[in-house]
């Protein structure tokens, strides 16, 4: 081998190497998972909270989208944790934050819990004990303000006996029937669950429960197939005979009545909380929280159209669509 080409592929082994090693920090890392897609209410306001908070400091920001609402097989699930773990690994992170259940349960129990890596959750649905997270873990719950919700309904519709929960069939809402159940049934509720996995199954569940209940929760519709908002609307308003409420501010234009988390607060919290471990603070020196943020809503048009009525001090308080 001629010295001339022993430097070509001696020059070429070097440029391989470097394409191939860790980019060099030039300043602290922060890689977010969100659990879902851009366009969906909730995320996309956990995202902008992240977004402004870390706007103008001094760090580097990368964000992956897991789409564990429309990707819902198993097999979906596992190439999309496995691409974020490729891009965690080149992307070299200081700090991580994942927003919601998915991320938590599929991407930081079995690959950053107990590590040294630092997490930060936000928008684990009422209790994050199942997950049984490390004290590399901290992070915001997201706690609904349901029973007041409810409570508010019922003060002012006594006769109602039978609640409908009716959602998208996902890992959040599964959950969210385990942890919710006991809530209804001591609030006085003889609640149905309907767990719809495309638009037509929802609509006919909504018929249904209109039909057949006193009450109807509308948590999320995120992972229902072929969804059609403007026919969605024009369904609701058709067929609404009953109280719909909802506790998700981009469910509104389908439902009566909503007092909803406000999404935005989990981001800013996670956000500046990771500022707080790049500073030096210890996930373990952080205690875990959940939201408080409340707002109040009401669709007018729908409300109209039932003769709904609340109390007159919520009713001051709730925003108009």
């Amino acid at each position: 081998m001629s010295y001339k080409i022993y430097q070509i592929l001696l020059l070429a082994a070097i440029l391989f190497t470097a394409c191939n090693q860790k980019k060099p920090k030039e300043s602290p890392r922060i890689f977010y998972v969100n659990s879902y897609h851009i366009g969906y209410g909730s995320s996309d306001d956990v995202m902008k909270g992240i977004n402004e908070t870390l706007a103008g400091k001094n760090v580097e920001l990368r964000t992956f989208f897991l789409d564990a609402k429309r990707q819902t097989s198993d097999s979906a699930m596992i190439r999309s944790v496995n691409h974020a773990l490729i891009e965690i690994d080149q992307f070299n992170p200081d700090v991580l934050i994942v927003s919601d259940d998915n991320a938590v349960r599929e991407l930081v129990v079995p690959h950053f819990n107990n590590t040294p890596m630092p997490v930060v959750f936000c928008g684990v649905n009422w209790s994050a004990t199942q997950y049984h997270l490390g004290e590399n873990v901290t992070g915001m719950l997201e706690v609904l303000p349901l029973r007041e919700m409810l409570t508010e309904v019922i003060s002012n519709y006594p006769e109602t006996k039978k609640l409908v929960v009716l959602s998208e069939n996902s890992l959040s809402e599964q959950n969210n029937r385990t942890l919710l159940d006991t809530l209804y049934r001591n609030l006085g509720l003889e609640v149905t669950y309907y767990f719809a996995e495309d638009f037509a199954g929802w609509k006919s569940y909504f018929e249904m429960a209109n039909s057949s209940a006193d009450l109807v929760y509308m948590p999320t519709n995120g992972a229902i197939k072929n969804w059609n908002e403007e026919e969605a609307k024009a369904f609701v308003f058709e067929n609404l005979k009953i109280p719909v409420v909802t506790c998700d501010d981009f469910m509104m234009p389908y439902a009566v009545f909503g007092l909803t988390k406000v999404a935005k607060e989990q981001g800013e919290w996670a956000a500046k909380t990771a500022l707080q471990i790049l500073e030096g603070k210890k996930p373990d020196q952080i205690q875990q929280t959940s939201n408080r943020q409340t707002a109040g809503w009401l669709n007018i048009s729908l409300a109209r159209k039932i003769n709904f009525r609340i109390s007159e001090h919520r009713k001051q308080q709730c925003k108009e669509i």
